[in-house]
């Protein structure tokens, strides 16, 4: 994030447009909204520009800013002003007011030169209190002008009425309700009830007290826990529900396997709690894990325990609920798009296919007590896709047992890295050197290994091609047979 957004109040501040044109006149009405004190400087005045003038609603100086630099691009002029929008598109003018912003640290928009700015305008949906802000920090100003026109047919035009009432209902709520964490209950049943919706519609017919004793019944005090599966990586891969349950959220516990990208849609004051797991390394052991969750929904709060890939495919979501259970812990699961059908579809790798694989087998390689449960000849039979989740480690044991037990050396493998994801690599090799391949490769965790005639399938039907994240080569490198 390049800038950090904030709202300024500007209400009988002084602020400076510099340039009297179209877009001058764009830039004033927008600082009339917030009761900005305006002064305008130019040599051709826009005749709106004029009106405001006549008005008495701005202060407009007729000048050459150029002939006049002396005087009216100074330090000692321009520190007047709490802001600057300057308009006017004459390169000298703008670096020239710019350097003495930047020196005195006062608030400077160069137009349509992100350069020669310290603050972007962003594209606004007006709901007054209630205020959006769109930005692409000036990289593509147009963009965000859609985006807010898509927001705009979203909100309802009193949505505003809204926050007005909150105000009002504020210190009545804080004396009502003792704990954070109650009063955040009481705001999320409110603005979700049919009484938020009188307010929309103007017809609330009960005393603010009334309001607080018909939301305060509808509050469940209990808390709950919510199995999240966070998809294999691409946050435009979670499900609706998925992301729904993560911005309710008091508390999530999430795995080392979540993306980043992910994380950062969990509503911003939940607290996030890393519980990562790594082979051979619990950072907290899944027995902890379990006595969170319990603890922390006994509390009241609205726990996630939010997973990569699918919570119930290797993911130990079964464990977790068996403890909920037997304290009785009410709790919800939302599935999510597991590794070998996420990271196998990025890859261009049909895990079914009438020509080669009628069915698909979910395997791991990590077993509980490290004690060997798969049926070898049963994983060695052709016609079939083998999805490996947590295989580098024990390449070389899968590949010698599954030849010993029939397989063909030459079976086609894909090793996909960080599947789904900006960084992700597609490496093709052969069943009797996959161990080697992932060597040679430094093929790392997160990874899925895919063993049957399908993976060949990757040469041609491979379509999501990002850059490689070490050194910049293209995804066909990866693509190639070790």
């Amino acid at each position: 994030m390049d800038y950090l957004p904030i709202n300024i109040d500007l209400k009988n501040k002084d602020c400076l447009v510099l340039g009297a044109g179209a877009v001058a006149a764009r830039k004033i009405q927008m600082l009339l909204k917030v009761g900005a004190k305006i002064t305008c400087i130019g040599l051709e005045i826009n005749k709106a520009i004029i009106g405001l003038s006549e008005q008495r609603k701005i202060k407009l100086v007729n000048a050459d800013l150029i002939a006049n630099s002396d005087t009216l691009l100074t330090a000692k002029y321009l520190k007047e002003f709490k802001l600057i929008i300057s308009t006017t598109g004459d390169s000298f003018i703008a670096q020239k007011v710019y350097k003495i912003c930047e020196i005195n640290n006062i608030l400077i928009n160069t137009v349509d030169n992100r350069a020669l700015c310290n603050y972007i305008s962003p594209a606004i949906v007006n709901r007054n209190p209630l205020i959006v802000s769109i930005s692409s920090a000036g990289a593509a100003p147009v963009l965000a002008r859609n985006i807010r026109e898509k927001i705009e047919k979203l909100l309802p035009a009193k949505l505003g009425l809204l926050a007005v009432k909150a105000d009002d209902l504020r210190a009545k709520v804080k004396s009502t309700f003792s704990s954070m964490l109650d009063r955040k209950k009481f705001w999320e049943r409110f603005f979700e009830s049919s009484i938020a919706e009188d307010i929309l519609n103007e017809r609330l017919l009960v005393s603010d007290y009334e309001l607080i004793d018909e939301v305060k019944k509808n509050i469940d005090s209990k808390g709950e826990v919510a199995l999240v599966g966070a998809g294999p990586g691409d946050p435009e891969l979670l499900t609706i529900k998925a992301l729904r349950v993560m911005q309710k959220a008091d508390i999530v516990f999430h795995d080392r396997l979540v993306s980043s990208e992910i994380l950062e849609l969990v509503r911003r004051d939940a607290e996030l709690i890393s519980v990562g797991k790594t082979q051979g390394n619990h950072s907290v052991p899944q027995d902890q894990i379990n006595d969170l969750l319990v603890k922390h929904a006994k509390l009241g709060k609205r726990v996630v325990r939010l997973k990569g890939g699918d919570p119930f495919v290797f993911g130990r979501g079964g464990e977790e609920l068996q403890q909920l259970k037997q304290h009785d812990i009410k709790f919800q699961i939302v599935p999510g798009i597991t590794a070998a059908i996420g990271c196998s579809a990025y890859a261009g790798i049909p895990l079914t296919h009438r020509d080669y694989a009628q069915n698909v087998l979910f395997v791991t390689a990590h077993c509980k007590d490290s004690r060997d449960t798969l049926d070898w000849k049963s994983l060695a039979r052709e016609k079939q896709t083998i999805a490996v989740y947590m295989g580098l480690m024990k390449s070389d044991y899968l590949a010698n047992n599954l030849i010993s037990h029939g397989k063909k050396p030459e079976t086609p493998v894909a090793l996909i890295e960080n599947g789904t994801c900006s960084q992700q690599r597609v490496i093709r090799g052969q069943l009797k050197n996959l161990h080697e391949t992932i060597q040679l490769h430094n093929v790392v965790s997160p990874s899925l290994i895919i063993i049957g005639e399908v993976a060949a399938l990757a040469d041609d039907l491979q379509w999501f091609k990002p850059q490689n994240y070490k050194n910049n080569e293209p995804f066909e490198q990866y693509s190639k047979i070790a």
